[in-house]
């Protein structure tokens, strides 16, 4: 109740109340009506009470003052006056303080009975608190109902615009409308301009009013880490919008942490039909073909091994390094549904997430772009194309190769997934790098360089590394190692001298290019 309100009841309009200050103040929430006589009013307040009184705490001028400035300092909503021949008026001195604080001040003309006043305020305003608690429980049932039946987004919002009477929209953080319920208009038209609108409304940590066009909004998400909000364009600030808007941001945000449960649990058991497949666990051709129909995915003529990872070194704490893996492998279960591919997503191990596609590879670089929109860190590869099930485990380690390579070239957002053909020598390299060839050929080209750098020093390494970068250029490479030629040359004279072969050699150069690739390969896994 409001004190504008209050005045309207018969109880003091039957009092012929007139207003004498603080008429843009007649709005404010009334809390409590109390009945004073005595001038040290302001120690039996607690603030937005509406006082009632015959004037016998105001006797002098001062004293009416003294007794205005209290109920000022203590908050008072008003102040109510009942005028009679022992108190014909109120002291301008007593106005002229409530003026300049805006406090409401009331003279009634005739003389009423207070206790008809407080019983009748009191019943309105106790009425309406029950009123409230009976809306917050409906409020709270319909939410808690649509919860447990694991009801859409679509369907919490529509039930936050009929309980709040209102239209109701849920963004996400880049202010793009996720669902929205208009009440009573087009939703066209509530949707009109709306990204340029949104951001004119400032996001705020709980629920309040904002904006040129005075939202009321209340964040999504909890712990600080909001989502999203919920906006009620054009809705007053009452007590009852807020109520539906916070209930409904919770059953958001309950519904949002379920969905991931599920999510959860789906990917760690597709995780383990993925690693049984890869450890030759799964038995007949037959048998596995059943194990994949009980997860939900149907037969089909072709199927691919697929592997996400992350750019960059897993973090070396175990529980950031799991909620790493399990993230992404989310967001590629998110970017295999946006991409309209089929199959099962699982982690593998700490640095790659496995995908068993069933279908052919028509939509992997849809699938790696939308991987790369929600992480742009992500990269996607492909094994190559299988007919029987059994046949994808080693479609999934070529694709775990591919993806480690290409999580080492530099960023090409010109490829969606990548396939061995996309990594070329690199690939070739990754996949042979546990066979001891390879290793005792990286040594006999490099053995006695290496060497010499751990020994000494000097930077031999990298000058050969930039030596082949430009094709044995010498002009080029004292450009791009910071060289004068009168140092470049003893250097390379004596890079020459270790790696036992002519640099001006093209075969040479080939040789030492793919062993210095192996031998860089070999440090970073």
């Amino acid at each position: 109740m409001t004190v504008r309100q209050a005045l309207a009841l018969p109880a003091i309009a039957a009092g012929d109340p007139v207003v004498l200050s603080g008429e843009a103040a007649l709005d404010a929430d009334l809390r409590w009506v109390h009945v004073s006589e005595v001038r040290d009013v302001g120690a039996v307040l607690a603030g937005d009470e509406l006082v009632l009184t015959t004037g016998l705490g105001m006797a002098s001028p001062e004293a009416a003052a003294d007794f205005v400035a209290q109920l000022v300092m203590a908050g008072a909503a008003g102040l109510v006056i009942e005028l009679s021949s022992a108190y014909p008026s109120v002291p301008e001195v007593a106005l002229r303080r409530a003026r300049a604080a805006g406090l409401p001040v009331v003279a009634l003309n005739r003389p009423v009975r207070f206790v008809e006043i407080t019983e009748s305020v009191h019943r309105a305003i106790v009425a309406e608190q029950f009123e409230q608690v009976r809306f917050a429980g409906e409020v709270h049932r319909v939410f808690t109902d649509l919860g447990l039946a694991r009801s859409s987004t679509e369907s919490l919002v529509e039930a936050a615009a009929d309980l709040a009477e209102t239209s109701v929209v849920l963004e996400d953080l880049a202010h793009r409308v996720l669902s929205a319920a208009a009440h009573h208009e087009p939703v066209d038209r509530l949707l009109t301009d709306w990204t340029r609108r949104s951001r004119l409304t400032p996001s705020v940590r709980a629920t309040g009013v904002g904006g040129p066009e005075r939202w009321l909004t209340t964040p999504v998400g909890i712990h600080g880490g909001a989502w999203g909000r919920l906006v009620a364009p054009g809705a007053p600030d009452g007590a009852r919008t807020r109520v539906v808007l916070e209930r409904a941001a919770q059953a958001l945000e309950l519904a949002r942490m379920a969905a991931r449960d599920d999510i959860a649990i789906q990917l760690r058991v597709h995780g383990g039909f993925l690693l049984d497949l890869l450890d030759d666990r799964i038995g007949t051709e037959a048998g596995a073909a059943a194990r994949l129909r009980a997860l939900g995915v149907p037969d089909e003529l072709e199927y691919v091994g697929l592997a996400a990872r992350l750019r960059g070194e897993s973090p070396s704490d175990l529980g950031a390094a799991q909620r790493r893996m399990g993230r992404l492998s989310e967001q590629v279960h998110e970017a295999m549904l946006e991409g309209g591919a089929f199959g099962v997503v699982g982690v593998l191990d700490g640095e790659h997430v496995g995908v068993l596609l069933a279908g052919g590879d028509g939509m992997l670089d849809r699938v790696a772009r939308e991987l790369r929109a929600r992480e742009p860190e992500a990269v996607l590869a492909a094994g190559p194309v299988v007919d029987r099930l059994l046949a994808a485990a080693p479609s999934l380690r070529s694709a775990r190769v591919v993806s480690d390579v290409a999580a080492s070239l530099p960023p090409a957002p010109e490829v969606g997934c990548f396939r061995q053909a996309d990594i070329r020598l690199p690939g070739l390299l990754m996949s042979l790098r546990q066979d001891a060839r390879l290793q005792a050929f990286a040594e006999a080209e490099l053995g006695a360089l290496l060497e010499h750098e751990a020994r000494n020093g000097g930077g031999l390494v990298d000058l050969l590394r930039q030596f082949l970068s430009v094709g044995g250029n010498k002009a080029e490479l004292a450009r791009v190692a910071h060289r004068n030629r009168t140092s470049l040359y003893p250097a390379l004279r004596r890079l020459e001298d270790l790696v036992g072969h002519p640099l001006d050699d093209p075969t040479s150069r080939l040789s030492l290019g793919v062993a210095l690739l192996a031998h860089d390969q070999g440090r970073t896994l």
